[in-house]
């Protein structure tokens, strides 16, 4: 009779358990993160113990149960080994799994050239469209990258053009990409460094995309404060303040304000304290702390 009730209240049991598989089942697993937070634990109101930049590998060690917006979040073991948690809608995973944004094609595969239409070249493509996100054309010579879910992280100059390949570089972090539309891949390098494949090309267009007008600097904005969006949605609010040499005073997540005094910068603008430092162009800012990086969007 014990056993029979054991055998019942195990059936029971397993009819009660979440509908993902069970973490012993399908991890761990290789896949990619698309950039974000790490946390100590599996939730926004864990601190930060990390960050990730898009296409940075993971190990994903074991879900948590804990689900924000459809996804579960997930242990994971990152660069150096480093362990923490982050949330499934920010990574794709190796194999199939419903609480994770998506299955990874990988920035490392390669790409059947017949994926990119051959009408559209590298002299009249306004929009590179790839498995984590789009490049995007906004007008004199300036490019957007965008994630999965349409959020602008990153800005590029166009420095060249050919039939097969347009050539762009981000000046604040020195890095060039490659958009190759006859091999249909997206090549990264930082500065002199080796280029390798990022990402593969699943589609182009010609379109001319919505042209945004940004200045050069957020110098427009001083005296005014600006919300910016970061990953997970974290609230950046930065004040920038027209006095003396200038600076900038900010909060991200809600923490108390810091002050950055405003330094020379050779492309966009350049806050800092020792221990903050933050990087406005356009749109878009990246803010260093002792945590990790974080980039936002107006």
């Amino acid at each position: 009779m014990r056993l029979l009730f054991s055998s019942l209240l195990a059936g029971l049991m397993a009819l009660a358990a979440p509908a993902f598989a069970s973490p012993d089942i399908d991890f761990p697993q290789s896949g990619y993160s698309y950039g974000g937070k790490v946390r100590s634990g599996p939730g926004m109101g864990f601190r930060q113990v990390g960050s990730l930049r898009e296409g940075d590998p993971i190990v994903i060690l074991n879900g948590t149960g804990s689900m924000m917006n459809g996804y579960e979040w997930f242990e994971i073991r990152y660069r150096n080994g480093r362990r923490g948690f982050q949330w499934g809608g920010i990574m794709c995973s190796s194999k199939p799994h419903q609480t994770i944004f998506r299955t990874c094609d990988g920035p490392r595969l390669k790409v059947k050239q017949s994926s990119v239409r051959s009408r559209v070249n590298g002299f009249n493509v306004a929009k590179v469209r790839h498995s984590g996100g789009s490049f995007t054309h906004v007008g004199n010579g300036q490019w957007q990258e965008a994630d999965a879910q349409g959020r602008v992280n990153f800005h590029f100059q166009e420095i060249r053009r050919g039939k097969r390949v347009v050539r762009l570089h981000d000046a604040s972090r020195n890095v060039f990409l490659s958009l190759d539309l006859r091999e249909g891949q997206i090549f990264y390098a930082e500065g002199s460094g080796p280029a390798r494949v990022l990402y593969r090309i699943t589609g182009a267009s010609a379109r001319a995309g919505a042209v945004r007008k940004t200045g050069n600097k957020v110098r427009a904005n001083r005296n005014k404060t600006v919300r910016y969006s970061c990953a997970e949605g974290i609230p950046l609010v930065v004040t920038y303040v027209n006095k003396g040499n200038g600076h900038a005073i900010f909060s991200i997540d809600g923490s108390p304000r810091e002050r950055l005094e405003e330094v020379v910068s050779g492309s966009g603008s350049q806050y800092t304290n020792g221990r903050f430092t933050l990087y406005t162009k356009g749109r878009s800012a990246t803010l260093e702390h002792p945590a990790g990086v974080d980039n936002c969007i107006e």
